[in-house]
């Protein structure tokens, strides 16, 4: 029997059965797929069983509900401490590209890390995947392991370990990490290919599988797994540190129920997610009801001349919101396709960042938001469609375009537009001989700015701002043959505006390797400019380069094959965040504030400022 989720899915409500929300979208009469669909506002007493729909006949009190709510918190935030502990490869221990997360039983997140949002609305859709395919086969000790896009995954890279938490013979919890191998095979070192054609060509796929039981791990698949790594050390230890990490979290989780009973802990599960829903009904009620569209482009894909619009439009109702893209482009040969979970993901990530207060950071937030795709378009594509870049380059421009959208709805809630990511991935071997992969994470871009505020600097990408912190230069230099020779920001980068855009970066790094190193770009953002909004104006586009000797060679965002030849140096220029509001508009001591500290040139002061007269000291 197929168990795929999203056929069974589609199978089951062609039959009339009823379909939980969240498992994977429900095929509407014309076709298109919806996500988790909204229904009638209930109130926060009738709480909802996680493994039915048995109303509960007493709420939970908001005491006990409040300290229940903050205990499965701090379970996620300790596989986190964990797994920052005893992760072995930079990309994880020191950039931190990993999440965790508190499911109940039938799937719906509870409880979230605050780490990396774009990994968290997709990991429901991959522990639902995984409860499918072993609903008859789980036992107590049980921890499973998937990374396929196809079966309710993101990208290969993304390896999700997930364990149920057995109590009175079923599984009432699931503790799920979610980490970002450094390398997980593919025909491109880092799994990064812009020459990706099709899935097979980005790595090695897990479906749902066993990883480990109550005897131990499955020896046989963990080295499967690792002889398809060219960094094994590393993925070796990166998989135990995961599996490490959600043990604890399953006894942190046990222990709760073992304290507080099954009943109190289902009731709070069940009352945190109705919370959540209230408070995205809450939300969306305050914005201008009505249909709105929105647009945001990724740089020219493989066969295309042209930007690639993600076309979005938006119903905002009493209290929910529908967001079709239906007009979006059919799935390319190209690693930019965005599997539904990603982009279901990007969706919540968006409403999320327009919501108020962390009660909406939960499951139950996605029942007011209903998503509609077309199967074979490249945000909903079908198998074998490469998607490597579906969770940094799509998920920004998904985000983004539904902001645009909700600009007309909730002007003072969203923001200009954020730098998009641009990363290297350079492959060799360190002075001892070992081959490293070595990710580019610490030149992150400008956000964009707000109605009341001016963007951050070096924040990040928008489906991901600050959550992967820049690692340690000295550390970098002591493990790989790199010297970063600068670290600053990029004068002049963010978007001119009455709010200003945040600045982007310039990141120096001296290839010092005893022989060639392999470097794979993957970005966007370097033929399209962060956006500006309300007036404001675009940031500085991404602007990545290799100097060697007298000459300077500019790095695209989808160049494969490249070599870096010692003494080469790799020069990275990172985007600016969008402006908001008429420049003429901004604050006079902020201008001169902003050249002062280097931020703006007298020269682009004067330009976008000419309301402002700069005093001589300005320099």
């Amino acid at each position: 029997m197929d168990r795929r989720p999203y056929l069974l899915v589609r199978r089951a409500a062609r039959r009339g059965h009823r379909v939980r929300p969240g498992t994977g979208g429900i095929a509407d009469h014309h076709g298109r797929t919806a996500g988790r669909q909204p229904r009638p506002h209930r109130p926060l007493r009738q709480s909802v069983h996680p493994g039915g729909d048995r109303a509960m006949t007493r709420p939970i009190d908001p005491l006990t509900l409040s300290v229940v709510r903050h205990k499965l918190l701090a379970v996620a935030e300790e596989v986190v401490d964990v797994m920052t502990q005893t992760s072995f490869s930079p990309i994880l221990n020191q950039s931190r590209d990993f999440s965790a997360a508190v499911l109940d039983g039938a799937g719906s997140l509870v409880a979230q890390a605050e780490r990396v949002p774009i990994h968290m609305g997709a990991l429901p859709f991959a522990v639902q995947a995984m409860m499918a395919a072993f609903a008859d086969d789980l036992r107590e000790g049980d921890v499973l392991i998937a990374n396929d896009p196809y079966w309710g995954g993101s990208h290969l890279p993304d390896v999700t370990l997930a364990a149920p938490v057995f109590v009175d013979g079923r599984p009432r919890l699931w503790i799920a990490n979610r980490s970002h191998q450094g390398d997980i095979g593919g025909i491109s070192p880092g799994g990064y290919s812009p020459s990706a054609r099709e899935i097979w060509h980005e790595g090695l796929r897990l479906p749902p599988m066993k990883f480990a039981t109550a005897q131990g791990v499955r020896e046989d698949l963990l080295r499967m797994i690792c002889a398809n790594s060219r960094t094994p050390a590393d993925m070796r230890g990166d998989l135990m540190a995961q599996l490490s990490s959600v043990r604890r979290g399953v006894q942190r989780a046990a222990a709760l129920y073992a304290h507080y009973g099954a009943q109190t802990m289902d009731e709070a599960c069940a009352a945190v997610l109705d919370a959540g829903e209230t408070a995205m009904r809450r939300e969306i009620a305050q914005w201008r009801p009505g249909e709105y569209r929105g647009v945001a482009l990724l740089d020219p894909q493989a066969g295309l001349e042209e930007p690639l619009p993600v076309k979005v439009r938006i119903m905002i109702g009493a209290d929910c919101a529908t967001v079709d893209f239906g007009e979006c482009a059919d799935q390319l040969a190209s690693f930019i396709n965005s599997p539904l979970a990603n982009t279901k993901a990007a969706v919540n990530v968006a409403f999320m960042y327009l919501s108020s207060g962390e009660n909406a950071q939960n499951d139950g937030s996605a029942r007011a938001i209903q998503v509609l795709t077309r199967p074979g378009s490249f945000v909903h594509p079908l198998e074998p469609a490469a998607v490597t870049a579906c969770t940094t380059l799509t998920a920004s421009a998904i985000i983004e375009a539904v902001m645009n959208g909700l600009a007309q709805a909730a002007p003072a809630r969203v923001v200009a537009g954020f730098a998009r990511r641009f990363r290297l991935a350079i492959g060799g071997t360190d002075r001892g001989g070992s081959r490293y992969i070595w990710h580019t994470f610490a030149n992150r871009g400008g956000a964009g700015a707000h109605a009341a505020a001016d963007g951050w600097s070096n924040l990040g990408v928008i489906h991901n701002p600050g959550g992967s912190p820049a690692p340690s230069v000295e550390r970098t230099e002591a493990a790989y043959p790199f010297h970063i020779e600068a670290f600053s920001l990029r004068t002049d980068s963010g978007g001119a505006g009455a709010s200003r855009g945040g600045l982007g970066g310039i990141y120096r790094l001296r290839y010092q390797g005893s022989g060639p190193a392999s470097i794979t770009p993957t970005g966007d953002g370097a033929e399209t400019a962060p956006a500006g909004l309300a007036g404001g104006e675009p940031g500085a586009a991404n602007d990545y380069l290799i100097e060697r000797g007298g000459e300077v060679f500019r790095l695209g965002a989808r160049d494969a094959g490249l070599t870096l030849e010692p003494g080469d140096c790799v020069v990275c220029q990172s985007a600016g965040g969008g402006g908001y509001g008429d420049p003429g508009h901004r604050d006079p001591a902020a201008v001169r504030r902003d050249v002062e500290y280097g931020y703006v040139s007298r020269e682009a002061a004067a330009r976008w400022y000419p309301h402002v007269r700069l005093e001589s000291g300005h320099d």
